[in-house]
């Protein structure tokens, strides 16, 4: 639940084994593996990827399954976080007046406190007892994938978190696709204008019966202007006196509203806080991407002047369209191939993803078994003298 009382549905997607003890040869009569418990507080001991997904989507998108389903694949928990009104299962409504956005962070950071309790501690003992905040998991790290508007919002929630240095130790790094960086939707050409204003008024006449509890006047017709409105444009210049946003910095304070549509965009662009993302951030968008590729061009320039952030640019895929038709595998012996062919994925975005994170996972395991070697090495030495600095 967020701060104001707003439904947040999570899709989890979770291995069906810890290990490969199940064999096809098991008795029928043995009990199968329970999965891993992902309820309770200390339970998660594996990595967790935390999906946010696009406009107008939810968790039940393909690219959303599609990705949840490599992550698994490879032993990891998949989360996706459906945004304020939105829900895989179409059964659950918003249950406040206030909508998701473009800029607001404050439901992604209350996801990401309830998903830290619930990682695996270790046991605090003598000899683990560093100032090493690192080791205080045995569980995650957690990664944060976001995808088109979703991506925005991890990259902005990143930023924020790292610039004031509040940003959890459990999170990992991160990849945004897709993500226009800058936010203008007074600059998207038909007809993608119309058809994304069209997903909006469709979410909203959805959860219509959440915005009638709010009886302010200017609330109600502000909603009819944005319903009313033929562009996205225009739907957030009407709605943006009362959109939800968030204080840039601690405690991340939630407020109410925008002058105009043109400081809600410039207050949501995440091209703002890229700069100071403190861990590693992937970055993939492509060339002939009609919705976002020429926002993104134009702020490149903030991505780069971060160490920590990894950009791809690709020749082709679209907006979000990185799907791919892999060879056939030789152990696939059914007729036409396997969809997936093989590989566990038809997505190349999903494969790239995939490696990143296991690439960070492997420098964090060398990271850990270097400080355990330095700390083998300093057992049995005799304590350091204390300096005498010299005042002549």
């Amino acid at each position: 639940m967020a701060a104001d009382g707003a439904l947040i549905v999570l899709d989890w997607e979770i291995p069906l084994s810890d290990n490969n003890n199940m064999t096809k040869n098991a008795l029928p009569q043995q009990p199968q593996q329970q999965p891993t418990d992902i309820t309770r507080a200390n339970s998660i001991d594996k990595p967790v990827i935390l999906l946010v997904h696009g406009m107008n989507n939810d968790s039940s998108f393909g690219y959303i399954r599609s990705m949840m389903r490599t992550a698994t694949e490879r032993g990891w928990i998949a989360v996706c976080m459906n945004l304020r009104g939105q829900d895989g299962t179409h059964q659950v409504k918003n249950s406040t007046p206030r909508g998701y956005n473009a800029g607001y962070t404050g439901d992604l950071r209350g996801v990401m406190q309830q998903l830290e309790c619930r990682l695996k501690r270790r046991e605090v003992t003598e000899q683990n007892n560093d100032d090493n905040d690192d080791d205080r998991y045995s569980g995650g790290p957690i990664f944060l994938l976001g995808y088109s508007l979703g991506g925005n919002i991890v990259t902005k929630y990143l930023g924020e978190e790292s610039l004031h240095g509040t940003l959890p130790k459990c999170i990992g790094g991160g990849a945004a696709l897709g993500n226009p960086l800058h936010i203008h939707s007074g600059s998207i050409k038909f007809p993608w204008n119309i058809l994304l204003g069209a997903g909006v008024k469709r979410s909203l006449l959805q959860n219509f019966q959440s915005f009638k509890q709010h009886h302010d006047p200017g609330f109600q017709h502000a909603m009819k202007k944005a319903i009313l409105s033929p562009t996205i444009g225009r739907l957030d210049n009407a709605a943006a006196p009362y959109v939800l946003r968030n204080d840039p910095f601690p405690p991340y304070t939630p407020r109410i509203g925008f002058k105009d549509g043109e400081e809600y965009w410039w207050d949501s662009s995440s091209h703002r806080y890229v700069a100071h993302v403190s861990v590693p951030l992937l970055k993939i968008s492509a060339q002939d991407d009609f919705l976002v590729f020429g926002q993104f061009a134009r702020k490149l320039n903030h991505c780069l002047e971060n160490p920590n952030v990894v950009v791809v640019k690709t020749r082709c895929g679209g907006h979000l369209g990185w799907q791919e038709s892999p060879p056939r595998s030789s152990n696939d012996n059914r007729k036409g191939g396997s969809l997936l062919g093989g590989s566990g994925s038809a997505s190349w975005s999903d494969v790239a993803v995939a490696d990143f994170i296991e690439a960070l996972l492997q420098v964090r395991e060398e990271d850990c078994r270097r400080r355990m070697g330095e700390k083998r090495k300093d057992v049995g030495l005799s304590p350091r003298l204390p300096k005498v600095l010299s005042k002549l």
